[in-house]
């Protein structure tokens, strides 16, 4: 499946992640580095022949993220993006389960609409059916190579980091009793899974808006990537506290998705769906994931963002009804999917007046089922 399939072994091997957050990398500098990206007169075969790459690393993203061999999504505790075979979803606990993100796996076998067509993917034609990513109101794309970011014309994001800013030498978090990462509004810093904009910078693109730009994911990391989720084994993810965006998961989504996350108006009846809107405690959504009373129970399939981690010392297996928000992750897997525009389950299957548990969309809209 190309160069960029190519697992090394003594990579996989190097993370170390304690229970409760993501640390810095540990091992070898050889692990990860090499001098003139050659050893013993000619390129190993074990590296990602595209090379020399940036920073005298052996590999790329993708290199160093996929399994070549199989459908396992950890491998050695570092987390695989993309398999060879396909792997189990929706995740189950297997070590074969897709992780919070998804896979790439669906997109790379052969259909563009089932995942982000990001530079670097191998055997994907970026942009294939689009010029640019769906809901941008610019003419610039994070899908090709070299694309140049608007606050500098010499700093340009390709591919992978083009959503992730790695720090793999700076601990996450050093407070066990605070797990939450990615508070700073500072630059280097390390944010929640990296999800941050190249050199840290607030994005700058004019829908987003000027006093509320992005600075980085916020959240508490499930130790597992989600391979296992549960409603008290999860991803938290940050979202807005009135007109503070600047953790917020969906305005991070905004940057390249912004007319998608706006909308006139701000309430009912919407032009498209809400993103960082509580979850309203009314009607049919104060049964929402089988609240009562205004307290639900945390549900994987249908993630929900929350618009203040401040009092947050550990994950949270509630729902709280009028407080916590729908969020672009609630549908939406980053990576991919089986389903169509990377959704979390099977859109087709949800009809209306048919109970179905597994149509995350009736997880908020309660009635709507019956």
């Amino acid at each position: 499946m190309g160069r960029t399939l190519v697992i090394w072994v003594a990579l996989l091997g190097l993370l170390a992640f304690p229970s409760v957050v993501q640390a810095k990398v540990t091992g070898l500098c050889s692990n990860c580095h090499t001098m003139h990206y050659s050893q013993h007169g000619s390129v190993l075969a074990a590296w990602g022949s595209g090379g020399p790459y940036q920073y005298l690393l052996i590999n790329d993203c993708i290199g160093c993220h996929s399994n070549s061999s199989g459908n396992a999504t950890i491998v050695n505790g570092t987390p695989m993006v993309l398999t060879s075979t396909e792997p189990t979803y929706p995740p189950d606990g297997s070590s074969s389960s897709a992780l919070a993100g998804g896979n790439f796996y669906w997109l790379v076998n052969g259909n563009d609409t089932l995942g982000h067509n990001v530079y670097g993917l191998p055997g994907v034609n970026q942009d294939s059916n689009l010029g640019t990513a769906p809901g941008l109101p610019s003419s610039c794309s994070c899908h090709s190579t070299g694309m140049t970011l608007g606050f500098s014309s010499t700093r340009k994001c390709n591919g992978c980091d083009c959503c992730h800013d790695p720090a793999h030498h700076q601990d996450e978090q050093t407070d066990p009793e605070y797990p939450v990462v990615g508070t700073s509004t500072s630059w280097p810093a390390p944010y929640f899974r990296f999800l941050g904009f190249y050199d840290g910078k607030p994005h700058p693109w004019t829908f987003m808006e000027s006093n509320t730009g992005f600075y980085g994911g916020e959240g508490i990391e499930d130790p597992d990537w989600e391979q296992n989720p549960t409603s008290s084994s999860h991803n938290e993810y940050a979202g807005a506290s009135g007109s503070d965006y600047t953790h917020s998961i969906s305005k991070y989504c905004a940057a390249c998705h912004g007319v998608f996350h706006q909308d006139t108006g701000g309430s009912s009846p919407w032009l498209r769906h809400p993103t960082d809107y509580a979850i309203p405690n009314s009607g049919e959504y104060s049964n929402a994931f089988g609240a009562s009373g205004g307290t639900g129970t945390y549900d994987p399939l249908v993630p929900i963002s929350r618009p203040d981690m401040t009092s947050f010392t550990a994950v949270s297996s509630q729902v709280r009804i009028g407080t916590d928000q729908v969020q672009c992750l609630s549908c939406h897997r980053a990576h991919g999917s089986p389903y169509p525009d990377m959704l979390r389950w099977d859109y087709s299957t949800c009809n209306a007046g048919t109970p179905n548990s597994n149509c995350g969309c009736f997880v908020c809209h309660t009635k709507k089922d019956e």
